[in-house]
C-alpha cells in the first residue's frame, strides 16, 4: 500500500499478509505500529480494483461500504479512503468459516454451525424503514441494477435452459416466474437491506458469534431472497453439497425466528413458505443461466485448494428441489426442471447426476 495519500500521516502499518481477494478486490491484513486505538493491533484493507463501467462488479464498493455500515454482524468499518474505493475494516482474526465446517468430519459442530449462521443471516436484515434516507441513496443506481437483475436472470436462465433440453413449456414457465417474482417485488413490507453473498465461507465463527464478510451482493431486496440461502441451501455459492434430511428445514425456521425480530409475525404468515419458495425457484434459474455453460463442459465449482461440486450435478439437485418443492405453486416452472431432468438422464451419466452428501454428515446417522 505504497500509493501517495495511503495510509494516513497518523497511521504507519506493517508489512502486509496477503488475504486472498479475488478478481475484483485486494485483501490485505496489516499489523498497526501506528493508529487510532479502536484500530487494535491489525487490520484488514479491502482495494476494489477496476471494473467494467456500470456492470455490477463495478457497484462492490458502494455495496460492501452500505453494508458494512449499517448491517449487524459486519465487521467495524474504521475508515474509508473514497478516491481509492478502499475500505479499512476490523481484523476478525483467524477463526473457521461455516464451509470449513461443513467439508470437515465433525456432524454435530456443522449443524450447530449451520444452524446459528442461518439465525444470524435472519437477525442480520433491515427493513428499509428502520433505515435512514442516505442509506438507499448510498447505494445509488446499483438499487436500479438489483431490481432488473431480479427480474431479467430469472427469464434469462429458462430461456437458456429451455433452448438446452428442448422444453416444450416455455412460455408458460416464463409468465409464472415474471409473475411470481413481480408479487416479491410488490411486497414492499419485507424489502430489507441484506448482505446478499452469505455463502458458508464468507460466514466467520466467532467466539461472540457469527460474522459475515464479502457484503459486494449487499443490497435491497424482499427477505425470502436472503431465506433462500437457508432453504436450498446456498443459493450462489461454489460450497453445496448434499444436505442432510431435516437440516434445511432447521435452517430456514432458525432464519425466520431470527427476522422475525424485525419482521414481527413473519413465521405465522402462511403467505411466507411460499414466497421462500418463489425466491428459491428465481435463483435456480438464474444459477442455470450462470451454470449451464460449465456443465456442458463438465466442470468442477470450487475456489483453489477446495471441494467444491460438478456443475451437472448441482444443477440436477437444483432442478430436483423445484420440481419436489414448487410443483402446485409453480407448474409450469417445475415442468421445464422436469423436463431438464429428463435430459439430463439421457445425456449426461449416471454419475454425473448425483450431488454427494457434505463431508461432515457422511456416516452420521
Amino acid at each position: 500500500m505504497s500509493e501517495p495519500g495511503w495510509p494516513p500521516a497518523d497511521v504507519r502499518l506493517g508489512d502486509p499478509i496477503d488475504l486472498g481477494g479475488s478478481s475484483r478486490s485486494e485483501v490485505l491484513r496489516h499489523p498497526v505500529l501506528e493508529g487510532p486505538a479502536e484500530w487494535g493491533s491489525s487490520v484488514v484493507t479491502k482495494r476494489f480494483l477496476p471494473q467494467q463501467e456500470g456492470s455490477r462488479a463495478a457497484m462492490g464498493f458502494r455495496r460492501e461500504r452500505t453494508g458494512l455500515a449499517y448491517l449487524p454482524g459486519a465487521p467495524e468499518l474504521l475508515a474509508v479512503d473514497e478516491a481509492r474505493e478502499l475500505l479499512v475494516l476490523e481484523d476478525l482474526g483467524d477463526h473457521p468459516t461455516l464451509a470449513d465446517l461443513l467439508l470437515g468430519s465433525e456432524s454435530r459442530e456443522a449443524r450447530n454451525a449451520a444452524l446459528r449462521w442461518a439465525a444470524a443471516l435472519g437477525r442480520t436484515l433491515l427493513p428499509l424503514g428502520a433505515l435512514p434516507a442516505e442509506a438507499r441513496a448510498s447505494l445509488g443506481d446499483a438499487v436500479a441494477e438489483d431490481r432488473r437483475m431480479r427480474r431479467e436472470f430469472p427469464r434469462s436462465g429458462l430461456a437458456r435452459l429451455i433452448e438446452v433440453t428442448g422444453s416444450r413449456h416455455g412460455n408458460a414457465a416464463v409468465s409464472e416466474i415474471h409473475d411470481a417474482v413481480e408479487a416479491l417485488e410488490r411486497d414492499v413490507d419485507r424489502h430489507v437491506l441484506g448482505p446478499g453473498d452469505t455463502c458458508p465461507d464468507n460466514a466467520v465463527l466467532t467466539d461472540s458469534g457469527v460474522r459475515f464478510l464479502d457484503l459486494e451482493g449487499a443490497g435491497f431486496r424482499h427477505a425470502a431472497f436472503e431465506a433462500a440461502y437457508a432453504a436450498e441451501p446456498f443459493s450462489t455459492c461454489w460450497c453445496v453439497f448434499t444436505p442432510p434430511a431435516g437440516l434445511t428445514g432447521a435452517m430456514l425456521a432458525a432464519f425466520t425466528e431470527g427476522a422475525e425480530q424485525r419482521l414481527p409475525g413473519l413465521g405465522a404468515d402462511p403467505r411466507w413458505p411460499a414466497q421462500v419458495r418463489a425466491a428459491v425457484a428465481a435463483w435456480v434459474l438464474s444459477g442455470t443461466l450462470w451454470l449451464m455453460d460449465g456443465a456442458l463442459d463438465d466442470r468442477v465449482m470450487a475456489p483453489v485448494g477446495r471441494s467444491g461440486p460438478r456443475f451437472r450435478a448441482l444443477l440436477v439437485a437444483r432442478w430436483r428441489w423445484v420440481v419436489r418443492e414448487c410443483s402446485a405453486q409453480l407448474p409450469d416452472v417445475a415442468a421445464v426442471c422436469e423436463d431438464a431432468l429428463r435430459w439430463a438422464a439421457r445425456s449426461w451419466s449416471a454419475s454425473d447426476l448425483v450431488l454427494p452428501g457434505y463431508p461432515a454428515f457422511r456416516g452420521a446417522d
